[in-house]
């Protein structure tokens, strides 16, 4: 993928997440055509602490995706892949520094494109599961360190009702400082790899990222004791970007 093009894509997504969050009253990216979803705890990071029976220990979050991407295949074609998905999180923190999550949403569009032929990619499923680690708290000029990990699977159908499945393993780390109390800005890295199961021309092949990682950045912001608004956007390695609003109960 060009440059300019690679550019044009992440433009695009970060302007339609800064939309998706604002129409919501204003927090994942899809890897290997899988995986979703910012950093699960992120939100934790700026929520004051106070006794272990009045800390709130679930959020119910609304998020939305986009991903630029490029696949190669084990029959040595390469493809340019571009998806938008949204899905609805479950967060619950049994410590205070742990956190666990899961998802499930749709898939609403995206697309193949295989030299001059472009491969329409039908609506489809989204799950994700992932867990993150607080390993330090942000103190003054000391960051917040998050380790986070999440599996993923995502299933469409493209053009000829072909189907298309592929699964994410992957890991990171999010590094941040909270100001405020309220605003958690961070740098975000990730490392993942997973199968992608496609049918082209007739022949079933088996494919992969270009890219193996993404480094990234973004916010949490909290409003009052329960809401948060999440944006990430990841111009390095897979591009993305994600938005989304929460509620802890």
């Amino acid at each position: 993928m060009s440059p300019s093009k690679r550019v044009s894509f992440f433009r695009a997504g970060l302007s339609a997440g800064a939309l998706i969050a604002a129409g919501i009253s204003s927090a994942s990216a899809f890897a290997c055509g899988a995986s979703a979803g910012g950093a699960a705890g992120i939100s934790g990071c700026s929520l004051e602490e106070h006794e272990e029976g009045a800390r709130r220990k679930w959020r119910l979050g609304l998020e939305y995706a986009f991903t630029s991407t490029g696949l190669h295949f084990n029959d040595g074609l390469r493809v340019d892949q571009i998806r938008n998905a949204s899905l609805a999180t479950l967060d619950y923190r049994p410590l205070r520094r742990f956190t666990l999550e899961a998802g499930a949403g749709a898939f609403l569009s995206g697309s193949i494109t295989a030299g001059p032929v472009r491969y329409a990619m039908a609506p489809g499923f989204v799950g994700i599961a992932g867990a993150s680690w607080r390993v330090l708290d942000a103190n003054g000029a000391i960051p917040f360190i998050l380790l986070t990990s999440q599996i993923s699977y995502f299933s469409s159908a493209t053009s000829g009702d072909v189907g298309y499945n592929a699964f994410d393993l992957r890991a990171g780390a999010a590094v941040g400082t909270t100001i405020w109390g309220a605003l958690s800005p961070y740098v975000v890295g990730r490392a993942f790899g997973g199968p992608v199961y496609w049918r082209y021309q007739g022949a079933a092949i088996l494919g992969t990222d270009d890219h193996h990682w993404q480094v990234g950045a973004g916010f949490s912001l909290l409003l009052g004791h329960t809401v948060d608004v999440f944006v990430e956007g990841v111009p390095l390695g897979e591009l993305g970007a994600t938005a989304g609003v929460g509620v802890s109960l």
